[in-house]
């Protein structure tokens, strides 16, 4: 018995759509990984030092805010500890996203001449509000993100890791802001050149 050409185009209907669907599927975005993630946060962090720099610069605050930054490494180490932390992991890691802040903030209030026709919405205590939230959100995904690049099999494979993270490609980002997200990740780069990944290697200076 012939089968009928319409049911024959159908036959043919299903299988391509059966097979866009599972290319969709292979095609799919892979679940970002938790350094992925952090990254963005930390980049939120620093996307508001624009917003602090116009608001020091309008109140005649210096950047350099010592009692600030001791109050914020205080909390973070606290908070991080419980996150199974070390104190020195807390240490480096706040200690870096404040000097790239500081980095942000000094360049902007030298350099960038529109800045004091710039407008935000929020005073400083609550641009602080907006960073404690991100902090939130920031301090359950350090000790994953240190186990993460643990498990690579070579330095040059977590620092690979770590530089697809904080590569930015956009030519209108300005390199001082590049330099900050490069300070920012430092424990991540630390962990890279710490043992048992990264190995000691004699070398002969000639």
């Amino acid at each position: 018995m012939a089968i009928p050409r319409s049911h024959v185009a159908l036959v043919f209907l299903l299988m391509a759509m059966a097979a866009l669907m599972q290319s969709s599927v292979h095609c799919a975005d892979p679940a970002p990984s938790k350094l992925g993630e952090i990254i963005v946060l930390i980049r939120g962090r620093l996307d508001l030092a624009r917003d602090v720099a116009f608001t020091k610069l309008k109140t005649c605050k210096l950047i350099e805010d010592s009692v600030r930054e001791a109050e914020i490494l205080a909390n973070a180490t606290t908070e991080g500890t419980k996150q199974g932390l070390t104190k020195d992991q807390v240490s480096t890691f706040y200690k870096a996203q404040m000097e790239a802040n500081k980095l942000i903030q000094y360049n902007v209030v030298a350099l960038d001449k529109t800045l004091k026709d710039y407008k935000i919405k929020n005073d400083l205590i609550g641009i602080r509000k907006q960073l404690n939230e991100l902090d939130a959100k920031i301090l359950p995904l350090i000790k994953p993100c240190v186990t993460e690049l643990s498990s690579s099999k070579s330095t040059d494979i977590c620092l690979e890791t770590v530089s697809k993270v904080v590569s930015i490609t956009d030519p209108k980002t300005p390199d001082y802001y590049k330099a900050a997200v490069v300070r920012a990740a430092a424990l991540f780069t630390e962990t890279c050149l710490t043992a048992p990944i990264c190995k000691s290697e004699e070398l002969s200076i000639h």
